[in-house]
């Protein structure tokens, strides 16, 4: 399989179940790392702002049917904002509170008890300022401001309805989708940039612990697909949120708990991985020297046969005169 051919949802894959697989993201080109990265905090912050997207919608409907249908008239002009009478409404499934006085005689004391009655979340609107309260956290806004920043000049209930009416809820949810999404985009890229970061530190450590030789590219891209798993539990836990209610303070120790192991157990398996290697080669040179030795001894023997074969003794024919050394003793004349 060749790197360039795996797909995002393949890698995704791999980096989840595959650990002996992640050789194959080892030695590729940063670059393909970094954008594996940013298309799974892309889907990340997809799924983050689709659920939002779609609370918020369901709170805005059911405010807006609250406006239109019970809700008294008011109006916004020049900064200031009037109710035909005081408002107090609370949703106990959403457990939000919408509290509007717009009277001259608005005390301390009186602004105080409107925030006490705010249990989980909610709004105050006075005559030229809005408090949005959830938990313990507060913020205050001048009217004069979100009219200048929204261009809204005057509105009164008729308005707001025609003009929810001709944006309908899918236009404003598509905006808020848009907004909401931008923003968890980049708060998501920022934090998983930073674990990111971190794990490939720990990844160096690992592997020098383990005496192998990494370089940092190594370790960034081991580490990036270690995040994988965590990520797809972040989406998880999410959703669980949103559906049931959910929460755990000890989630993030978990979400990073599980990137370190999956960290050590790719460099452990790496380790195994060269120290095979290690044992192959040896094997394979042991073997490359016994054939060589074989190879070897035929030679010898030849050269020994060689030498040790001596040449054989050239024979005379034999004469039948056999030579004497005696005289002649005249007997022959």
């Amino acid at each position: 399989m060749e790197n360039k051919k795996i797909g995002f949802f393949s890698r995704i894959k791999i980096a989840v179940a595959s650990l002996e697989n992640y050789s194959l993201f080892v030695e590729e080109k940063p670059l393909i790392a970094v954008k594996y990265f940013f298309l799974i905090v892309l889907v990340l912050a997809l799924v983050i702002s689709g659920i939002q997207t779609f609370d918020a919608i369901q709170k805005i409907h059911k405010g807006y049917q609250y406006v239109k249908n019970e809700m008294g008239d008011f109006s916004y002009e020049n900064g200031t904002l009037n109710f035909s009478e005081k408002v107090y409404a609370y949703d106990s499934e959403y457990d939000f509170c919408l509290i509007a006085d717009t009277t001259d005689e608005i005390t301390d004391e009186m602004l105080q008890e409107y925030k006490t009655q705010v249990k989980s979340s909610g709004l105050i609107f006075l005559q030229n300022k809005v408090f949005y309260k959830s938990g313990n956290s507060e913020v205050e806004y001048q009217l004069a401001d979100l009219s200048k920043q929204y261009g809204i000049i005057t509105l009164n209930k008729a308005k707001l309805v025609e003009e929810v009416e001709s944006i309908g809820m899918m236009g404003i949810g598509i905006t808020i989708f848009i907004a909401v999404c931008l923003s968890m985009y980049i708060i998501e890229l920022v934090s998983t940039f930073i674990d990111w970061l971190m794990i490939t530190i720990f990844s160096l450590i690992v592997a020098r612990v383990c005496r192998i030789h990494m370089l940092w590219k190594h370790g960034f891209n081991i580490s990036i697909y270690a995040l994988t798993l965590s990520i797809i539990l972040s989406i998880l836990y999410n959703i669980a949120n949103y559906m049931t209610g959910f929460y755990t303070q000890y989630f993030r120790v978990v979400y990073l708990l599980i990137s370190y192991v999956y960290v050590v157990a790719v460099i452990l398996m790496i380790k195994s991985d060269l120290l095979k290697q290690e044992v192959e080669v040896g094997r394979i040179i042991q073997t490359q020297k016994k054939i060589h030795e074989e190879l070897q001894k035929p030679e010898e023997k030849e050269e020994d046969k060689k030498e040790n074969k001596k040449p054989e003794e050239k024979k005379l024919p034999e004469s039948d005169e056999k030579p004497t050394n005696e005289e002649p003793d005249g007997s022959e004349i």
